[in-house]
């Protein structure tokens, strides 16, 4: 049976990047739901701010996003990481990780980063936090009314890494270690 790890959390948590390293390490096939989302963003002329504010307005898109999202880590004939705050609900079966970081390192990252017409650019950190803190304040609210679940819920996981002081190879390593425990468990 495959192995399914849902990685979540914060934009800046390194959950891309992880990812990255996972499907190197394992061969793991990949998709990720934000970078669906960016992609439907850009399309429509917006940035995935905007588009989320849209989505805030109808909640039916968020489950048929979700529902979509569901049936190709569901059917997934191969090992997948995905990047999935739902994942843990919608999915149960899953190993689900939330890449932990504090407000002020994730805008830190988010600042450095360039991520084009995807994300608005930031003057600067303090910016880029309190854009980032209304985002998961929107998010939260949205996906309690749709879901009845809260995804910050740090007990909604199977495992929740610090990723602060960390480097995005000692967070990975962290992750694979998880997962092969979970491949352990899974095939006994």
């Amino acid at each position: 049976m495959p192995i399914k790890i849902a990685i979540s959390w914060a934009a800046g948590a390194w959950k891309s990047s992880v990812i990255r390293r996972i499907v190197e390490e394992f061969g793991y096939s990949t998709s990720d739901l934000w970078q669906v989302m960016r992609e439907r963003a850009v399309e429509k002329g917006m940035t995935i701010a905007e588009y989320d504010k849209i989505i805030e307005k109808h909640p039916e898109e968020d489950v048929k996003i979700d529902n979509d999202f569901k049936k190709i880590v569901k059917w997934s004939k191969k090992n997948i990481i995905v990047s999935w705050r739902m994942g843990f609900h919608c999915l149960p079966e899953v190993l689900s990780i939330r890449l932990d970081v504090s407000p002020k390192e994730w805008a830190r990252r988010i600042f450095l980063q360039n991520r084009g017409k995807q994300e608005k650019a930031y003057k600067n950190v303090g910016e880029a936090m309190k854009a980032n803190e209304d985002r998961m304040k929107r998010l939260k609210k949205r996906l309690l009314k749709v879901y009845w679940v809260d995804f910050t819920d740090k007990k909604n996981y199977t495992i929740v890494i610090k990723t602060d002081g960390q480097s995005i190879e000692e967070t990975a390593q962290v992750v694979i270690k998880a997962a092969k425990q979970f491949q352990k468990k899974t095939r006994h």
